[in-house]
C-alpha cells in the first residue's frame, strides 16, 4: 500500500510591511520614544538650583553647657517660577571640629527671581566655643527642593527625582560681649 501525500503549495502570504519596513518602523518608534523621554526629562531639568549665602550669625541663648546659634541664610531663586524648599540637612563645624548635625524643614518658598532669608539653628557645646572672641565656622549641607512643573512635582512626591542644592557657607562667629 502506497500513501499518497498531497503537495501543498506554500506561497508566502503577502504582509502589509516587509521585514525591512518593519525594522525601520521599530527603529523610528524606538527613536521617537527615546526622544520623547529625553524631552520630558529635560523639561524637568531646565530649572536652575537655588543658591545660598551667609548673611549673619547670632547667639540666641547660652547656658553653662551649650549655646544656641542661629545662622541667617539668604536663598536666591534664579528661575521664573517659584521653588519650594523642603528638607535641609546640614553639619556645623567650629574651628575644624564637627559640633552639630541637623535636619530641618525649611518652610520657605522662593518666589520668582527673588531672595528669601531664613535661619538654621545649631546647639553648640560650650567647650567648642570660647567665652569671648572669634571662632571660625562652616555650615555644609543640602536643601531638597521641588523644581517648577507639575510633572516634576509628581516625580518628587513619588521619591523618583528629589533634586538637592548644595549649601556651603563659612565665616566667623564673634562671641565677644
Amino acid at each position: 500500500m502506497k500513501l499518497q501525500t498531497r503537495k501543498q503549495n506554500h506561497q508566502s502570504i503577502p504582509t502589509r510591511f516587509s521585514n525591512e519596513k518593519r525594522s525601520k518602523a521599530r527603529t523610528l518608534l524606538g527613536f521617537g520614544l527615546g526622544l520623547g523621554m529625553c524631552l520630558v526629562l529635560a523639561g524637568c531639568q531646565k530649572a536652575m538650583s537655588p543658591t545660598f549665602m551667609a548673611v549673619g550669625v547670632r547667639e540666641v541663648e547660652r547656658s553653662n553647657e551649650r549655646a544656641v546659634i542661629e545662622f541667617v541664610i539668604e536663598a536666591k531663586n534664579p528661575n521664573r517660577e517659584a521653588i519650594p524648599l523642603q528638607q535641609i540637612r546640614y553639619t556645623v563645624t567650629v574651628n575644624g571640629n564637627e559640633v552639630f548635625t541637623g535636619l530641618r524643614s525649611s518652610e520657605v518658598s522662593l518666589h520668582t527671581y527673588a531672595t528669601q532669608v531664613f535661619t538654621l539653628p545649631a546647639v553648640l557645646p560650650i567647650s567648642s566655643i570660647s567665652a569671648q572672641g572669634e571662632v571660625s565656622y562652616s555650615l555644609v549641607g543640602t536643601a531638597q527642593y521641588i523644581p517648577p512643573g507639575r510633572f516634576a512635582e509628581v516625580l518628587f512626591d513619588a521619591d523618583l527625582k528629589v533634586p538637592e542644592a548644595t549649601i556651603d557657607l563659612s565665616g566667623t562667629i564673634n562671641l565677644g560681649e
